[in-house]
């Protein structure tokens, strides 16, 4: 088997958009892993290192092609990849694309390889919940979820090994390119004209019943759209780390960012898309150059413009010196309205994130009992208030005397605790796995905040993110010292976590 020039070039672009192909470490381990599959014994000693991210990849699908075996080198390909870079937006893109290569019946490789280049420089991919619509009445594949993205369900409608013999590809492509509803329906108009190039006939899923003299994009009846699973989420991380020493005043903090669908209660949590290019801003310009920087990721935007009510969470990812960071003041719009008025918006503990070296079963034991509280008269009630007063030494056997709490309130802003105190609530979120905080910013007692969590009467504990979304939202006319606009929670699901956000962080270039 060999391919064209054409196909060697998607295939380099489609490997350059790996966010970890631009560094030599990363390329020379993937070939170090394809080095010891039986499909492609010591392939690194066919290969050159090359500083040149391009130049390096083409010796490596050069290698590839001519190989006794390419099509099996290139499976090795994307084994290790799979691997080293499971959640990448790009693995199934590639995955699509040898498919192209290897097994393309009943289309030709060159028609499946411009379906490839027609979708995967859309401006935004249409959201997952919309896909399911374009598939053909009646024949949905087994192992479809519907929160497939598009090169997932592309993926798994072209490869056909053991499939009927409908082409349900086709009939999902003529969907997809024809409806002019889709805000995407412009961009897609490449995919139209690769779509006019091919015969219509009986076999095809656009032309149930024989063949009819329509155009060749006419699209098969539509079902109605499905909602989308309802225990899942949206999941938007933003993720700032310091560049800076704590001392430092108005020290910078890099940007990053990446979003994920997370199944409830306890996963998956799947990789969508990533920010990109990082960037670092001064503490003091985070929320405005931040917020400019999330309302200009527009694939951001198609997703959640997609997403049905109540299934959007933004949740900040923050050091300790920043956890007082008042994050659901970010917009993400051109409206410039704060985020946390729309959707809930929590903060996370960046450390306790990115510690693998942390006892996870004491947060998730806690965690579980968070979870698995039914409807109660005061759920409110079940959050935990220790004394900070006097640097918390009792804390760790205040908390042994109650391995159920979920939920500690501080009576003091984390950011103003003494050292000790704030010491002591460290190790009680790192050690104890303690996973929800409360507190109010700024001076001011703890019954106000108690009771205008119990103003909306949350039945559990679990929806405290939902509960204080309703807080600043009726916070809105109580001027700048009510309590609603000052409540940080700190929401740390065990569950919602990328395993390979640090090896390297998906959302650096």
């Amino acid at each position: 088997m060999s391919w064209s020039p054409a196909a060697d070039a998607v295939l380099c672009d489609v490997l350059l958009r790996f966010h970890g192909m631009s560094r030599l470490a990363f390329r020379q381990s993937v070939l170090e892993e394809m080095a010891q599959d039986h499909r492609s014994p010591g392939i690194q000693l066919d290969v050159p290192e090359d500083p040149v991210p391009r130049a390096h990849l083409r010796a490596i699908l050069g290698a590839i092609g001519s190989h006794r075996d390419p099509g099996g080198v290139l499976e090795s390909l994307c084994d290790a990849l799979r691997s080293q870079a499971r959640w990448d937006g790009s693995l199934p893109w590639l995955e699509l694309t040898v498919v192209a290569l290897t097994r393309p019946e009943p289309h030709s490789t060159e028609t499946l390889l411009q379906v490839v280049e027609a979708l995967r420089h859309l401006t935004a991919p249409p959201p997952s919940a919309r896909l399911p619509r374009y598939l053909v009445p009646g024949r949905r594949p087994a192992l479809l979820t519907g929160e497939e993205t598009l090169p997932e369900v592309l993926l798994r409608l072209a490869d056909r090994r053991g499939a009927p013999e409908d082409d349900q590809l086709l009939g999902f492509l003529r969907a997809l390119a024809s409806d002019v509803d889709s805000p995407l329906y412009g961009e897609l108009a490449a995919l139209r004209a690769v779509l006019d190039r091919l015969p219509v006939d009986g076999t095809s899923p656009a032309t149930t019943g024989g063949p009819a003299a329509r155009p060749a994009c006419a699209p098969p009846p539509l079902p109605p759209a499905p909602p989308p699973p309802p225990e899942s989420l949206l999941i938007v991380q933003v993720r700032l780390e310091a560049e800076d020493a704590e001392h430092v005043d108005d020290g910078r903090y890099r940007l990053q960012a990446a979003y994920y669908r997370h199944v409830l209660p306890d996963g998956p949590l799947r990789l969508i898309g990533t920010l990109g290019r990082t960037e670092s801003f001064h503490r003091s310009e985070l929320t405005g150059a931040g917020s400019a920087r999330l309302a200009a990721w527009s694939e951001l935007a198609h997703e959640v413009r997609g997403a049905a009510r109540n299934t959007v969470r933004v949740e900040f990812l923050l050091p300790r010196a920043l956890l007082g960071h008042a994050a659901e003041l970010w917009s993400a719009g051109a409206s410039g309205s704060p985020l946390g008025h729309h959707h809930p918006v929590v903060v996370r503990s960046l450390e306790r994130y990115t510690d693998a070296w942390l006892d996870v079963e004491p947060w998730r034991e806690r965690w579980k009992h968070l979870q698995t509280g039914g409807a109660e008269a005061d759920a409110v009630g079940r959050i935990g208030w220790p004394r900070l007063d006097d640097g918390a030494a009792h804390l760790a056997p205040w908390l042994a005397e109650q391995p159920d709490l979920a939920c500690m309130g501080l009576d003091t802003p984390y950011d103003a605790l003494h050292p000790d105190a704030r010491a002591a609530v460290d190790e009680a979120v790192f050690t104890d796995g303690v996973p929800v905080l409360l507190w109010r910013r700024g001076p001011g007692g703890t019954g106000e905040l108690i009771e205008a969590l119990r103003e909306h009467n949350p039945p559990r504990l679990a929806e405290l993110p939902a509960t204080v979304l309703k807080c600043r939202r009726n916070g809105r006319a109580g001027g700048a010292g009510d309590v609603r606009n000052h409540i940080t929670l700190l929401w740390d699901d065990p569950d919602c976590v990328d395993p390979d956000q640090d090896s390297p962080y998906r959302g650096m270039a």
